[in-house]
């Protein structure tokens, strides 16, 4: 069977920035495809088997040392011919991504599959994980203005808060833990609690308040997302997930939140 490509990968693994990727320029809309399908390399690290109460966060580490050794050592990707290695080695190699962004965005995976402490961690993770995801994205854009790149990691931050708002009880339910531990004592639980816990009904309600409040204060203001649209497409579907409730299991994007992207996107070309 044939290995899917980034472009694959990105649009089944990760619609929403994939949509949001279409917008871009064809000059980088493959780089950005390939960021965006190691995120999802990267994210398996994220879910911890069953066994994860005996083993930790073991098999998790493993996998995000290898992606920072191929970063390291592009050739070793290329060696391995891992589809998103090889493409990732690619644009490493020709200068169009730096090393440093991407080993922040494996720093900021591998503290949380550590656990975050409290919602300071917590806060730093997602400005370097789903942040920086965005800010890449701007820098493939030529963006160079520290102030706009600024925004545009907190418009990611604010994108990653809002997909945890929409589909926090699946995330939870699947093994992985993206909240502080903080979040337990918060709602009353014993640090040592169970993150299943995390969903009874007043418990999770709380949880979503609070996210909603670090979600919107990611959010950049309307003026400075007209600076760089396209860098800030996914602050369009955060501002519309962090007025919303949890989904349902398998709920899909409804054509509302794809005609305010398209929007927006449009007007930014």
């Amino acid at each position: 069977m044939e290995k899917p490509d980034c472009e694959t990968t990105a649009r089944l693994c990760d619609p929403d920035r994939f949509f949001c990727a279409m917008f871009l320029p064809q000059a980088i809309r493959t780089a950005a495809f390939t960021l965006i399908a190691l995120n999802c390399e990267l994210s398996k690290a994220l879910v911890l088997p069953v066994s994860g109460t005996v083993t930790g966060p073991m098999a998790g580490l493993i996998r995000l040392q290898w992606w920072r050794d191929v970063i390291e050592s592009p050739e070793q990707g290329r060696q391995s011919r891992h589809e998103i290695a090889v493409a990732l080695a690619d644009l490493l190699e020709s200068g169009v991504v730096r090393k440093a962004p991407l080993l922040t965005l494996i720093d900021a995976r591998e503290a949380e599959l550590c656990r975050l402490a409290d919602w300071t961690a917590w806060r730093s993770a997602m400005l370097d994980g789903a942040g920086m995801m965005q800010r890449m994205v701007g820098e493939l854009l030529g963006i160079e203005d520290e102030t706009i790149l600024a925004a545009v990691t907190r418009a990611g931050a604010a994108f990653g808060t809002g997909l945890l708002v929409r589909y926090l009880p699946q995330v939870l339910l699947s093994g992985r833990m993206p909240l502080p531990e903080e979040v337990f004592t918060d709602v009353g639980l014993s640090a040592h609690a169970d993150s299943e816990d995390l969903l009874e009904s007043a418990r999770l309600s709380t949880i979503v308040s609070t996210l909603k409040r670090e979600g919107l204060a990611f959010l950049p203001d309307r003026k400075e997302i007209r600076r760089a649209r396209l860098a800030m497409l996914p602050a369009i579907l955060a501002r519309r997930d962090l007025s919303r409730p949890p989904v349902a299991t398998g709920a899909v994007r409804g054509v509302g939140d794809r005609l305010a992207v398209m929007g927006v996107g449009v007007r930014g070309r």
